[in-house]
């Protein structure tokens, strides 16, 4: 029996887009005992992208799209990671090890290959797949946060959104380029992270169909709160839909 749903799934009614987040959630079923972290750092980047679910469903509800949710801690096994990459289930997260992920059996990695990450990216190919038998091909919009401040980095990173890109360069120019000219934000090309080492989803599911696409990483103070998730919802609703 399933503990919880590997995915939040909401319904939309404008196929024209589709919204993704992989680390909407810090959630680690109990059995796991929390893998050996306190509360505080569950809280934290350490375990998931805090603020990309809000994020993620205020963008699909203003666009009346459709949108996937992971709903487990990548510290469990990380859906934005390749099975073959040694980070898929992560012994160490930013500086921080992680007791419960230490020396793990290789049965374990498999275990948690079968429970979690299979079925959630089974779910979000049916859910894409499903998007596209409409008359209209949906424009991606994967959602992450990023810490403004890595472990042991002395200056806080410069950006506010990071726009990644790979297989759709074109697409993300003209975001990025928007972006610059229109609000005061600092925008990174493939910053702080490039999609061309990290963007397993996004290759696996959207670039494979040829769909149109973008990635953006929003630094996490940002949408902290209610309020901060609104502004940015603004900004990037009425951005995707000049550009999309």
């Amino acid at each position: 029996m399933k503990e919880f749903s590997l995915a939040t799934c909401l319904e939309g009614r404008n196929h024209r887009y589709f919204v993704l987040a992989d680390h909407a959630s810090n959630f680690i079923p109990e059995r796991y005992g929390q893998l050996g972290l306190p509360d505080d750092l569950l809280e934290t980047h350490v375990a998931w992208d805090p603020g990309a679910g809000a994020l993620a469903q205020s963008v699909a509800s203003r666009l009346d799209a459709c949108a996937i949710l992971c709903n487990f801690s990548r510290l469990l096994v990380d859906p934005n990671r390749s099975r073959d990459r040694s980070d898929l289930v992560p012994a160490v997260s930013d500086m921080i090890p992680i007791p419960g992920n230490r020396d793990l059996p290789v049965e374990e990695r498999h275990r948690r290959i079968n429970c979690f990450f299979d079925p959630y990216h089974e779910h979000l190919d049916y859910e894409i797949e499903l998007a596209c038998k409409n008359e209209t091909q949906p424009f991606v919009v994967a959602v992450h946060t990023f810490t403004p401040r890595l472990m042991g980095d002395a200056q806080e990173r410069p950006w506010h959104i990071g726009v990644l890109w790979n297989h759709d360069e074109e697409s993300a120019r003209k975001l990025i380029n928007l972006l610059r000219r229109e609000t005061d934000y600092l925008i990174g090309d493939n910053q702080p992270y490039d999609a061309r080492v990290f963007n397993y989803t996004v290759d696996r599911h959207v670039a494979s169909r040829r769909l149109r696409h973008v990635t953006l990483e929003i630094r996490q103070d940002l949408v902290s709160n209610k309020e901060g998730v609104e502004r940015l919802t603004s900004v990037l609703t009425n951005a995707l839909d000049t550009i999309a």
